[in-house]
């Protein structure tokens, strides 16, 4: 009998050891597992993040984990689901374009598994990738449709990966995997509206996967599975995301080269605190404004061309509201042109609240262009013109960057790494992340140095 895209993917997860994975693939795993470190400690700084993690501890005050760099001890699902939802926080976490935030949506549940059931650096990667591996291949059957339905994909799909990163991590059967993965179908859709709309809740598009993801490998321990053929069946996950059956086609893509290839390698890395959409139309502004040295002055008009579902990012009010902004073209270009730079500072009170600003973001317009629209999702990017105040016009196509085509280099992850967690990470601290990155995570003297860092608690004077 032919085994269902679930029970493939569930053996393979099972079976993958992390002798077997190539070495680009362990480098971009450090890269990962890095960077996530940096945004949740960044997330820190702020006492709001900083009480919400406290409150959830409070909800199962048991001593099974502990969320890293404070002393509160709470239950492993509570865990996964505080630093998840703090990784997530700063809008800097990385993801898989119409895929996922696979690291702040499962690396939460899959270092927790293996820290609870004393595993090692190798283990903790090898989990890593079974999250971002399992959890793309099947998000990448139903995400690019559940985009254009304005469904927000990484919450809806994060429960796969994290599920599959916390059975790697724990060690359990492919049977109990698989029913595992059964269940995460189980679970709700994300909305859009919930970012756009700047409802404080944003985190737990990340949060709320890793808890669901821990909870459906317990219940599938104790024989509580659903249905191996739920991607397959004709009432299965498909159906209740109101899509149309799941094809052959699709089952097929998300097998290809199973174990010989990575999903994981499309990874991409965010040199901007908002969402990953954003990234391309600031980046292509800022790149023009180097280029032929232009001011803020300078420009009279800026027209940006993209696929047809970026225009629900074309939003010019709820500059009261940090997420709303991390979720608006028009608010990250005007502010990257207009401060001459786009980081966690242009996002805060200030600057949202520049009356200025807010006139100069006026001269941004957007359109759709249908051939980038053609060409989507296969392909992602954007046309940006800048006319100038003597009539000039200058202009470029650009895609994201720190993207799989042409990812950061590890000196550019440490500077960001570094700039995140000043101020709340001591400088030896820093140093010894740095160091442990460099080395890499799968070394063997590497991992009880990891456990030691994320377990320390930080200092008062060094919470805000």
């Amino acid at each position: 009998m032919n085994k269902t895209i679930i029970e493939d993917l569930a053996a393979f997860a099972h079976d993958l050891q992390f002798e077997r994975l190539p070495a680009p693939v362990v480098r971009r795993a450090n890269d990962c597992l890095f960077d996530l470190i940096g945004c949740y400690f960044a997330a820190l700084k702020q006492d709001p993040v900083r009480q919400k993690l406290r409150e959830i501890a409070a909800f199962n005050p048991s001593g099974e984990s502990r969320i890293w760099g404070t002393e509160d001890h709470c239950g492993i699902a509570e865990a996964a689901l505080a630093i998840g939802t703090a990784a997530y926080h700063l809008e800097y976490d990385d993801g898989i374009s119409v895929s996922g935030h696979w690291g702040s949506a499962s690396v939460p549940a899959s270092l927790l598994s293996v820290i609870a059931h004393g595993g090692t650096g190798k283990d903790a990667l090898t989990a890593l990738v079974c999250g971002y591996e399992v959890g793309g291949r099947i998000s990448r059957m139903f995400s690019p449709q559940l985009l254009k339905r304005h469904v927000h994909f990484p919450c809806t799909m994060g429960a796969f990966g994290a599920a599959a990163g916390y059975a790697k991590g724990a060690g359990v059967s492919a049977q109990v995997m698989a029913g595992a993965l059964s269940l995460a179908g189980l679970f709700p859709v994300g909305t859009y509206s919930t970012a756009t709309g700047g409802a404080q809740g944003k985190g737990l598009y990340s949060g709320w996967p890793n808890y669901l993801g821990i909870n459906a490998v317990r219940l599938a321990a104790i024989g509580l599975t659903g249905d191996p053929d739920v991607m397959e069946a004709p009432d299965g996950f498909a159906r209740a995301l109101g899509l149309p059956p799941i094809t052959d086609e699709q089952l097929a893509g998300a097998r290809e080269c199973l174990g010989e290839t990575y999903h994981f390698m499309q990874v991409y890395f965010k040199p901007y605190p908002c969402c990953r959409w954003l990234h391309a139309p600031v980046h292509a502004v800022e790149g023009l404004m180097r280029q032929h040295h232009l001011q803020p002055g300078d420009i009279a008009r800026i027209e940006i061309g993209v696929p047809e579902f970026a225009m629900m990012y074309d939003t010019r009010t709820g500059y009261d509201s940090k997420v709303t902004c991390q979720y608006s073209i028009p608010y990250s270009v005007g502010a990257a042109a207009y401060f001459g730079q786009l980081g966690l500072e242009q996002y805060e009170a200030e600057a949202r609240n520049d009356r200025q600003l807010h006139a100069y973001i006026e001269r941004i317009h957007m359109h759709v262009d249908e051939e980038l629209q053609a060409q989507f999702p296969a392909a992602f990017s954007v046309r940006v013109r800048l006319t100038l105040q003597n009539g000039t016009e200058v202009s470029a196509q650009e895609g994201t960057p720190w993207g799989p085509d042409s990812p950061p280099s590890q000196a550019e992850l440490i500077r960001k790494f570094t700039g995140l967690t000043g101020g709340i990470l001591p400088e030896q601290d820093q140093a010894a992340w740095v160091g442990l990155y460099q080395r890499g995570f799968e070394q063997e003297t590497a991992w009880p140095e990891v456990l030691r860092l994320l377990h320390q608690p930080l200092k008062n004077t060094q919470l805000a």
